[in-house]
């Protein structure tokens, strides 16, 4: 997938960031998490169409629950800039991803970890109405309730969501249906920092010798924390992942959320054009990007791998599909290709949150 195609990024410009206005980032936040749940939607009909495993789909589609529920924090927490709560502005990366920059979700993160001492300092909500009323039968505005009222809703929000900013891994699921079944699958989740992108990466995977998938775990889970903050292929994951001495792998599958082209992007000419067809409503296009390779034959075994136990295996080809998402007219404008004129899976939305594809 093409995503340096920006004529600021071309030129070497780098990452860049733009601050939303105030007015802006409660809506920039509220359309992103139901457009995000529109794209998981999507990918159910690609793991019905057999481009996607289903331990993959599900992966994606949990992670981007978690986005989700990351950007309506987001949202609450800048919702308070109206009364001048929230002093730091939101920004968005306009040329690569369209997404949050990561400093919001690391900003967030701090907010998170501090928010149980402070909802302790900040009186409960009976207490909050009570002080309220008085403020108001005495001829006064209640604002310091208010804004203490919005304080508790946002860190208890806060409290109970699990922030997006981290590199993490997830439980073994097995896969085999018999009792005796040694087909596994392991995911991951991370942002690509410098193009403030998403992914989530399915490894399938058959345990093999005498090993238990509870007892020997922790190999594979430190040679997966090694692909944190890269941006490997999937030959490269699945050469590491052959380090593993008593797995097998099977197949690698990678979804890319993003990038997400609206009004607040630095958008080229193909790109605005594909967005002027949309007459009503906003214009917007949110993309994804599925790769899958599976291992063919076992890789010749060098004295440390017969040393080691280990049995490597060779990658096929990589397979990619492309997804994207954008309203019905902009669907009908682009038929079955993206605005490049590249095969892709357009799906349209329409104004009731169906799919068409």
């Amino acid at each position: 997938m093409v995503i340096n195609r920006n004529s600021l990024q071309a030129a070497g410009a780098g990452q860049n960031s733009r601050v939303l206005p105030d007015e802006a980032v409660v809506s920039y936040c509220d359309t992103l998490g139901e457009r995000l749940g529109w794209l998981a939607k999507a990918l159910t009909e690609e793991q019905r169409a057999g481009r996607l495993s289903i331990a993959a789909c599900q992966a994606a589609q949990a992670f981007m629950q978690e986005i989700r529920a990351t950007v309506l924090v987001m949202a609450l927490k800048h919702g308070r800039q109206l009364l001048e709560v929230e002093p730091v502005p939101m920004t968005i990366d306009p040329t690569e991803s369209g997404m949050p920059t990561f400093k919001d979700f690391w900003m967030l993160r701090d907010d998170r970890d501090h928010a149980e001492e402070q909802l302790k300092q900040i009186p409960q909500r009976p207490e909050l109405i009570e002080q309220a009323l008085d403020a108001i039968y005495n001829g006064h505005r209640p604002v310091k309730q208010q804004i203490l009222w919005l304080q508790r809703a946002y860190m208890e929000r806060l409290a109970a969501t699990p922030v997006v900013s981290d590199f993490r891994q997830g439980e073994p699921v097995k896969l085999s249906a018999e009792a005796n079944g040694r087909l596994y699958a392991i995911s991951w989740t991370g942002v690509i920092r410098s193009l403030s992108l998403f992914e989530s990466v399915t490894l399938s995977f058959e345990e093999r010798g005498g090993w238990h998938v509870t007892g020997g775990i922790g190999e594979l889970r430190d040679l997966i924390d090694d692909l944190a903050g890269g941006r490997n292929t999937l030959p490269e994951m699945i050469g590491l992942l052959n380090q593993a001495p008593w797995i097998v792998p099977r197949a690698i599958e990678r979804v890319t959320l993003g990038p997400y082209h609206h009004r607040w992007t630095e958008n080229d000419d193909l790109i605005q054009r594909a967005l002027s067809a949309a007459h009503e409503g906003e214009p917007w296009m949110l993309r994804a990007a599925i790769e899958r390779a599976s291992t063919t034959k076992a890789a010749q075994r060098s004295k440390m791998d017969v040393l080691f136990g280990r049995e490597p295996m060779e990658s096929g080809p990589i397979l990619n599909y492309r997804v994207l998402l954008a309203p019905l007219a902009i669907k009908q404008f682009l038929g079955d290709a993206d605005e490049d004129g590249q095969a892709c899976e357009v799906y349209g939305v329409t104004k009731q949150g169906d799919l068409i594809n």
